[in-house]
């Protein structure tokens, strides 16, 4: 046992943010006039900012705001893994949307991850980027064969992806439950909080504007107000994920809920060997309710997962102020490495945290228009890292071709409808043990 008590726990709180200084960003000292106005700074938002910068120069202002400090949601508190995949296993995709939907959907996936990687890149951005695998595992016989069936489909849609047997298997990683295993070549890892850093000085250095701390209390075709301050703008787009439902943006639709992860001191030499992962490689198992799990550039083991929860408003404020991860996140998540990793001995744990996703029932981002000047680019589903890095991309062309947004599964009005607001917490902590208890009854 690699556990014994909390008090193992050195701190909570994200273990991202001491890699850098704190990005400051700029102050909003009146009213102030601008073409884009990006609501959201996280990956979303600072990706959407760079590219119309980037397409535009100096002819367009942009100005991003946050209510918070940079990446304060999802971005910054997330395993740094870019891996593809999105709304469900592609052998579900092929079913529901027939083949070529479906091709479509996982190739714009896996694009996403190459073009992410190649900005990171291009532009020299600092944030510990390591290209490898990511390993997609099953961990009894029910999901072994799901995951063979999602297997099968790749291949049968011209998708090339080295498969492993139960035996091959822990040549890639030390885990006796594992049973079989997709690889996902071309993948990556990094430090979030390095490359949203990096991502904001690029977009100040570009002429961009972004004002922290500064949450939007209201917002109007054309207009929007921080407090008693109001910006004026051409478009706007919001780009606030699992905290959409402070704007009165897909309530009910897009629910914010917390992911838990927890990393660990430096391995030993003897711990590395015992755990046989590869650092350029990341794990990821095919339960309704998974685990998955990387090294750092400095070797220490990220292990995230276990069941999410509603991020209620005392949540969230924990999660800013630092003091979240409590004691049954940290029971949870040393099971699973109990559970899944029993040959890695002497685990010390630095820090638990959680974060708060944006997620919606069908597992599919909302990409719309919300009003006639304002987009919405909200719902990621935990997928968000490599897409919402490669949309700004796409975000800037069609301004720059006055196109609308439209191709995909995803660009739509609206998610589906879970429930109204004051029962949220109780249908989606429900839905969730709804989920866990499935994965019980297939055997864990």
């Amino acid at each position: 046992m690699p556990y014994k008590t909390n008090q193992d726990i050195r701190s909570t709180g994200n273990p991202w943010v001491p890699s850098i200084d704190a990005f400051k960003g700029g102050s909003l000292s009146g009213d102030i006039q601008c073409d884009y106005l990006i609501i959201g700074a996280g990956f979303t938002g600072l990706s959407i900012a760079y590219n119309l910068l980037k397409q535009f120069g100096q002819e367009k202002k942009v100005v991003l705001i946050d209510s918070h400090t940079l990446g304060s949601g999802a971005s910054g508190r997330n395993s740094g893994m870019l891996g593809p995949g999105i709304g469900a296993p592609f052998h579900r995709l092929e079913k529901k949307f027939g083949p070529e939907k479906a091709r479509t959907m996982f190739q714009h996936t896996l694009d996403a991850v190459d073009s992410s990687i190649a900005l990171i890149k291009r532009e020299a951005f600092d944030c510990d980027l390591t290209v490898g695998s990511q390993f997609k595992v099953s961990t009894n016989s029910s999901n072994d064969q799901q995951l063979r069936l999602e297997s099968d489909a790749l291949h049968r849609n011209g998708f090339e992806l080295n498969t492993y047997d139960e035996h091959s298997v822990q040549a890639i990683v030390n885990g006796p439950r594992y049973r079989y295993a997709l690889e996902y070549s071309n993948t990556a890892t990094i430090n979030p909080v390095k490359l949203l850093r990096a991502m904001a000085d690029k977009i100040t250095a570009l002429g961009g504007e972004i004002i922290l701390n500064s949450a939007c209390t209201e917002l109007e075709e054309g207009h929007a107000w921080v407090g008693k301050k109001r910006i004026n703008f051409e478009r706007a787009v919001i780009s606030t994920n699992g905290f959409s439902h402070s704007l009165g943006i897909q309530k009910g639709r897009v629910i914010p809920v917390s992911t838990s992860l927890m990393m660990s001191s430096p391995l030993s030499e003897q711990q590395r060997q015992q755990l046989a992962l590869k650092t350029e490689n990341a794990v990821i198992d095919n339960r309704k309710i998974f685990n998955y799990f990387r090294l750092t550039a400095d070797n220490r083991l990220i292990f995230g997962g276990g069941a999410p929860f509603y991020s209620t408003s005392g949540i969230i404020a924990e999660q800013r102020r630092g003091s979240d991860g409590p004691g049954s996140v940290y029971q949870e998540l040393s099971a699973g490495v109990n559970k899944y990793l029993p040959g890695l001995t002497g685990l010390h744990i630095e820090k638990v945290w959680t974060g708060t996703i944006g997620v919606t029932l069908d597992n599919f981002p909302v990409i719309s228009s919300y009003r006639k000047s304002i987009d919405s680019v909200i719902g990621w589903c935990g997928h968000g890292l490599a897409l919402s890095l490669a949309y700004g991309a796409a975000y800037a062309q069609q301004q720059k071709e006055s196109s609308s947004q439209a191709g995909l599964y995803w660009h739509r009005k609206k998610a589906p409808y879970l429930s109204p607001i004051p029962l949220l917490p109780i249908a989606s902590n429900s839905y969730i043990r709804y989920l866990n208890i499935m994965d019980n009854l297939r055997g864990g």
